[in-house]
């Protein structure tokens, strides 16, 4: 819910910010590959992760990013984008009968920051309009480690991330985009070993967020 107000409001914001440019003058075709090549994106979010106990897996999150264009699309720029993203602590939502089994105490994570390796698409799908959508796919690299407990394993995967959204120029090699970001997978998949009284993780939980990004181009 929290994030889809924020989307709302951020939204709301950055179509504001639309309407005030075009009154500054002709629209600025999006920087191209040949003449910007390289980009620096900072992000700042908040972000929610699966099978938290409780409102844990509530965060916010920054990321920072560099990316390389490749190639020119018609009204756009594709290329790839390598990025560093901070983690987070919780205590994940295993059923009370299971933990009774590992001692009867929560169960306390650390993901790790995440690494990842998108592939990006900038495109201006309307004819001279200030607004372009953004699209970035590609692969995030997790650790999750468990706090306090040998009982119970550590966890690194990669997992398949995609964000999107849109964003507007504020400068000639400047923008500023409101994305959706997901990071996918499948359920916790918690099992118990009563015997031996240890606990395995399958998977790093789904995360999904959103981002504000700075971008500036050179």
């Amino acid at each position: 819910m929290f994030i889809k107000q924020a989307v709302v409001l951020l939204g709301g914001c950055l179509l504001s910010l639309a309407s005030f440019a075009g009154f500054m003058g002709e629209p600025t075709r999006q920087p191209m590959a040949e003449t910007f090549p390289w980009s620096i994106t900072g992000s700042a979010g908040y972000a929610v992760l699966n099978d938290a106990s409780a409102s844990q897996g509530h965060t916010p999150i920054g990321r920072i990013a560099v990316g390389k264009s490749l190639g020119d699309l018609l009204w756009g720029v594709w290329g790839l984008e390598f990025g560093f993203q901070n983690g987070t602590s919780m205590e994940l939502d295993i059923p009370e009968t299971t933990l009774d089994i590992l001692g009867g105490l929560p169960i306390t994570v650390s993901v790790s920051p995440l690494l990842d390796l998108l592939a990006t698409v900038r495109m201006m799908p309307i004819p001279r309009s200030t607004i372009f959508s953004e699209f970035k796919l590609g692969a995030a690299y997790r650790r999750m480690n468990v706090l306090g407990r040998d009982t119970v394993n550590n966890k690194s995967q990669f997992a398949f991330e995609a964000q999107a959204g849109l964003g507007i120029p504020i400068m000639e090699a400047v923008t500023i985009s409101l994305l959706y970001q997901g990071i996918f997978g499948s359920s916790l998949g918690f099992h118990v070993d009563e015997a031996s009284r240890t606990g395995s993780i399958t998977n790093i939980p789904v995360q999904n967020g959103v981002l504000l990004s700075l971008s500036a181009a050179f």
